[in-house]
């Protein structure tokens, strides 16, 4: 029989099979990353991430002249997004012999592969959190004492920073602990807009505690349900009382070699975290069919373009966690 008319009808029945059960696996696989980072789609081979911004406080009126007020704005972070891609051979002879098996498996291993690239790129970009060589539009590590607050405007995409309005620390040393996540929700209460205005931030009730593998335990001990009282304060010390992390929820930012350093860890605003961490994509995560001349080998390419990136330093303090 010629090449030409040998029947490939298995590979149109192979494909949907595939294409449906990656869909359903890969939202499934990035569903704890996306509390922390939100999804944006752009078709442009840079993304542009501005910061917090705003108008300031406004200025008295006197009945007649209205005063014009100028914007401050955030500093710009420039995402540039990566295609990645791959192959996955399916033999005929397998797809023949349990196709459904093996359509499953096909779909649910591509989309792990790819639900684990944009995952370990989401990992690195936080674990490179204390890397001075891995900076922000604001010319400074995501964890830094010396955020500048505010920008004088851009020059060919770049941020100036405006040495005048100050700089502020998101970087904290303390291990994990009641007191130390305490610091750090009232530190954040102190910060203030490029704009001059207290920035509103809720790392209390809105909170959302980001822990190293190895701090999982104590993260599970200082807010789960035994952790009603100070865990470091003895039952009959007079400092002893409720536990005001009670009920904070936590998730776990590190996998392989990837993410927080064992001692690290960090606070966010849950809400506020999603607008200046993105992940952008030219192309979501798909899984392409690629024609070949062999007609008993079916393939198909796992395929994403993206790209992740942090615009503001506000929402999250970090902790080296190295002293007490």
């Amino acid at each position: 029989m010629a090449i030409s008319n040998v029947n490939v009808s298995w590979k149109m029945d192979l494909y949907p099979m595939i294409e449906q059960t990656f869909d359903y696996q890969y939202e499934n696989f990035m569903n704890i990353i996306k509390q922390v980072v939100s999804e944006e789609d752009s078709k442009s081979i840079d993304y542009r991430l501005e910061g917090l911004g705003g108008y300031g406080e406004l200025p008295n009126y006197d009945g007649s002249q209205l005063i014009g007020m100028n914007q401050k704005r955030g500093f710009i972070t420039i995402i540039n997004p990566q295609e990645k891609a791959g192959s996955i051979d399916i033999q005929r002879r397998y797809a023949n012999t349990d196709k459904s098996g093996e359509a499953k498996k096909a779909g649910t291993r591509a989309a792990y592969s790819v639900a684990m690239t944009v995952y370990l790129a989401s990992l690195r970009m936080f674990g490179r959190a204390f890397n001075a060589n891995y900076v922000g539009g604001d010319g400074q590590p995501w964890a830094s004492a010396a955020h500048p607050i505010a920008t004088k405007g851009d020059a060919n995409g770049v941020s100036v920073a405006d040495p005048d309005a100050g700089t502020f620390s998101n970087l904290l040393t303390g291990k994990l602990s009641v007191p130390n996540i305490s610091l750090a929700q009232t530190t954040a209460n102190r910060y203030i807009t490029p704009d001059g205005l207290p920035f509103k931030c809720d790392m209390s009730a809105n909170g959302l505690l980001l822990v190293s593998p190895e701090l999982e335990p104590k993260a599970k001990e200082l807010c789960g349900p035994n952790s009603k009282l100070i865990p470091e304060k003895l039952p009959e010390s007079a400092e002893n009382g409720a536990n005001p992390l009670y009920g904070l929820q936590y998730i776990v930012i590190g996998g392989g070699s990837d993410g927080f350093a064992a001692s690290q860890w960090a606070i966010c605003d849950k809400t506020l975290i999603s607008e200046i961490a993105k992940i952008a994509y030219v192309e979501r995560p798909t899984v392409l069919r690629a024609d070949l001349d062999n007609p008993l080998i079916a393939r198909i390419v796992p395929y994403v373009d993206f790209g992740v990136g942090w615009g503001d330093a506000r929402p999250i303090l970090f902790s080296t966690g190295t002293t007490n």
